[in-house]
This record gives structure tokens, sequence and C-alpha cells, in this order.
């Protein structure tokens, strides 16, 4: 239902890979009337939207991201500059030492474009895009094979290609912008790169909501470092 053909079809097929984002709208009058409830009305208008994750908190210059919030991807190509020269990566480079590619970063289109290993290698690229890609013709992984990095980990089926829930776009996208997708750059420190947090403190669902159930606000108790089930215990990938 969700391809052009409206088939299914072979990862192979250019019509496999779609491009999806989210928005969220509001209306555009708050009437207060304390000590009565406040009341919305008027029209509805974009005041965020979501493709890939984090993209506006890791790539999107201080100044701009409300713009590019209200926005749509088919004029992202005002926001090319910061997704082809990341202020993350000269921060990685300035902080920390660490080597990255020099921009323009065409390493990061296949994240911005229908490019492999998302999209076959038939297809139109497209212009530049925050759009979350996912090939409908990959098989999705079992629980038991699934990792946690996806397709930086060889998991077809994990983000950047779709993104499931226990996929870790922090570590994943950090890398990229550390230009582990360039052979050259996915070496030790870059490849290394994350926020600690290797795995939910709860295991996922397979079935709707997915999500683990909310801790209990009275009986749960924190998990410390070195304890087990604390992420530090947990492999890597």
């Amino acid at each position: 239902m969700l391809t052009r053909t409206g088939t299914k079809v072979a990862s192979t097929d250019p019509a496999a890979t779609i491009g999806v984002f989210g928005t969220t709208s509001r209306q555009r009058v708050l009437v207060r009337r304390a000590p009565l409830g406040s009341v919305p009305s008027g029209s509805f208008s974009q005041v965020q939207r979501m493709g890939n994750p984090l993209n506006n908190e890791l790539l999107i210059g201080t100044g701009f991201k409300d713009t590019w919030s209200l926005s749509q991807p088919a004029n992202d190509s005002q926001f090319a500059s910061f997704a082809l020269d990341p202020l993350l990566a000269r921060v990685f480079n300035a902080v920390y030492g660490v080597s990255v590619p020099n921009p323009p970063r065409t390493d990061l289109l296949p994240l911005l474009q229908y490019m492999a290993p998302i999209a076959a290698p038939s297809t139109a690229p497209g212009p530049v895009a925050d759009l979350l890609r996912l090939n409908t013709g990959v098989a999705p992984t079992s629980a038991a094979n699934r990792k946690r990095l996806g397709l930086l980990a060889m998991d077809g089926a994990g983000y950047p290609n779709g993104r499931r829930v226990s996929d870790d776009v922090t570590d994943i996208s950090a890398r990229a912008v550390a230009g582990v997708l360039n052979p050259a750059f996915n070496v030790s420190p870059n490849k290394f790169i994350g926020d600690g947090v290797n795995t939910n403190d709860r295991p996922y669902q397979e079935t709707f909501p997915y999500v683990a159930f909310a801790n209990s606000g009275r009986d749960r108790r924190h998990v410390d470092p070195g304890e087990p089930g604390c992420t530090g215990t947990c492999p890597t990938n």
C-alpha cells in the first residue's frame, strides 16, 4: 500500500524505497479566559516536523531551527549547507580532536537522498531533503538478531533504513556526523562515539505499542552502574 506501485516489490526495485515525514500543527489563536480555561481557535499552522531523528537538534544551525520546523522537505535545499557541513562535526574536531571529513560532506548524502545502501542503485536520488527513508523490500530482522546500531552494524533492517524503537539513533547519528559512512573515517575514535546508553532499562515489546510500559513511580529503583541490567554490562552492538 505504501509503494508508488501499490504492490510489494523487491529491495532492488527503485519503487521499494519510500520517504516519509510527520508534522505537528496547532491552531493559530489561543484565547485566555481566566479564570476559565483557554480556548484555541482559527486555522491550523505547522509548528514542527520530523523525518530523520535529531536532524533539527544536531544539524540545523541555531537561528534557523524555527524556520526549518515550519517548512516542508521540498524546500530543504535552503538547509543543505547545514547537512553538508555539520557544526557538530566541527565540535567533535575542535573539542575532542576527532578527525572528520572535509566539507562538503557528500558521505552524508545517503541520509538525505535516495541512494544506496537504502535505495536501489538505479533509484533517482531526488533533491536533498530530510525524509526518513525505508526500503520496504528489506525483510525485518528477528529480535534475536537485531543490532542497536542498525546499518552501521550490518543490520539492513535498522536505522537509517527506517527506524525501529530499539535503534540507537543517537549513537548512529553522532557517528555518521563524525564520518563513519566514509570508510577512511570509520576508525577509532569516530566509530565509538556515543552517549553511553546502549539499551533500554526494560525490554521493548514486539507488538503495539512496542515501547516498554512506564516504570512505577512508587516502586521503581534506579539501576546503578555496575549492577546487572545497567547499560555498562550490555553488548555494544
